[in-house]
């Protein structure tokens, strides 16, 4: 558990083991497996994307990605994709049955987004993409930046937080010792399959259908074949505070908190980002080099490439007071030291209100990207926004009260832990309690979105 209040670390707690079989205890830098809370971070790529003018909200996508054309999405557009509007709620839904481990191959995944068709007509209803949104939008990073998404990761993301080695989406070797076993509570399964279903989610994603794959979800999720995988819909491994520290940057506009100042070891961002590999005479399959960067052969014999990318000068103690912002539209990084958004207006971009309320459903779950939050006794209106995942794994941040937390878990509990985590926290410090994280133990609305 990690959070920010105005800026600074106030709780980077541990607690608990790495793993039913694993008695090791859980370190502030382990990464855990936090599912659909991946999107969150893959919807600040798009949102930086537009921030550096590579990228526009009311874009249609296949002006973007050639090969999106056809099958009746030639009208879908960016803003479709991150308010879960696009009607593709059900592509590539089957991959979690029988042809699960395709979804671990991103070029074949990518192939089947171009050929699928839309089931509504995009902006007229929201369905959850539950795993189609990580591939929809990093179609959309790759083309609209010409990088890969990884890459794209670290420019945006990671180097500027300070976060290497504690958040990735597609883990790289060795930092297999520091993740967190993924296990079930079955009580909460055997609950599942009794709930109603929700009129926001696919009908393939309904709570009873639910109940039939969550029981192999931490055997598949802990395969490292699927760990190492680009799923950027539900795939992301972080440590709270790296989750945290994200959030806090958003909560503050994008403005970098400074350095975590937490006691605890080892500092954030102190992993070296790619892990250093023993001498090719060790094991030639899994180890070498390519063009610069670092390889790793697959069982299927392609490679998975790791791109060294050097380090930012930015001063680690460098922070832009909110006075000092850079409003200019299309500012690039390097211009924006201490800032990983520019746009002043960008909370209301995450949210889909103010001048981005026509790109969202009037009262949508989603905003941009992000699942909208309002205070549980405030006036109604949202107060911030984050993003959860299946089985509690979740990071949010209250704009009006610059608050950021994390939560990761790795016994999938769907969300009764992490709500009573959240409402003790918030009682503590005397801060709203977000609407939709509260209820501790309410097993009708868990947190699988």
């Amino acid at each position: 558990v990690c959070a920010y209040k105005d800026g600074e670390v106030i709780i980077d707690t541990a607690a608990g083991v790495l793993g039913r079989y694993d008695p090791r205890p859980v370190q502030p830098d382990t990464l855990f497996s936090v599912f659909s809370a991946t999107k969150g971070i893959t919807a600040g790529m798009l949102h930086w994307l537009v921030d550096n003018g590579k990228l526009k909200l009311d874009e249609n996508v296949a002006n973007i990605w050639p090969e999106f054309r056809g099958n009746g999405k030639e009208h879908i557009k960016v803003h479709h994709i991150l308010n879960h509007t696009s009607g593709l709620h059900n592509a590539l839904a089957d991959l979690r049955g029988e042809d699960a481990f395709l979804m671990t191959e991103w070029d074949a995944c990518l192939k089947l987004i171009e050929a699928s068709q839309p089931e509504t007509e995009p902006g007229k209803q929201q369905l959850y993409h539950y795993l189609s949104f990580g591939w929809l939008c990093g179609g959309i990073v790759e083309h609209a930046s010409g990088k890969k998404f990884q890459e794209i990761l670290e420019e945006a993301l990671i180097r500027p937080l300070k976060i290497e080695g504690e958040l990735y989406v597609g883990i790289p070797p060795g930092v297999e010792a520091r993740l967190a076993n993924l296990t079930l509570d079955t009580d909460d399964l055997k609950k599942l399959s009794e709930m109603r279903n929700r009129a926001e989610m696919p009908s393939t994603f309904q709570l009873n259908n639910i109940s039939e794959f969550a029981e192999y979800l931490p055997v598949f999720f802990n395969m490292l074949n699927v760990r190492r995988a680009i799923v950027p819909a539900a795939n992301g491994h972080c440590s709270a505070r790296a989750l945290a520290r994200y959030y806090a940057a958003l909560a503050d506009c994008g403005v970098v908190p400074p350095p975590h100042s937490s006691a605890s070891n080892p500092p954030l961002g102190s992993h070296p980002h790619i892990p250093k590999f023993p001498s090719k005479k060790t094991d030639e399959k899994q180890k070498g080099k390519v063009d610069g960067g670092l390889k790793n052969e697959r069982s299927d014999g392609r490679q998975n490439v790791y791109i060294r990318i050097e380090e930012d000068d930015d001063n680690d103690e460098e922070k832009c007071s909110k006075s000092s912002r850079d409003t200019s539209k299309g500012a690039s990084h390097e211009n924006k030291k201490g800032k990983i958004f520019s746009n002043p207006r960008v909370h209301e971009a995450f949210m889909g209100v103010g001048e981005y309320e026509n790109m969202c459903l009037r009262d949508g779950v989603f905003g941009l990207g992000f699942r909208r939050l309002k205070s549980k006794d405030g006036d109604g209106s949202y107060s911030g926004f984050g993003h959860s995942g299946m089985g509690g794994s979740t990071g949010f941040c209250d704009v009006k009260n610059r608050f950021a937390m994390a939560v990761t878990l790795n016994k999938l509990s769907f969300g009764g832990v992490t709500a009573k985590i959240v409402e003790l926290i918030c009682s503590e410090l005397n801060l709203p309690l977000p609407e939709g994280l509260s209820g501790s133990g309410d097993i009708n609305r868990p947190l699988i979105n």
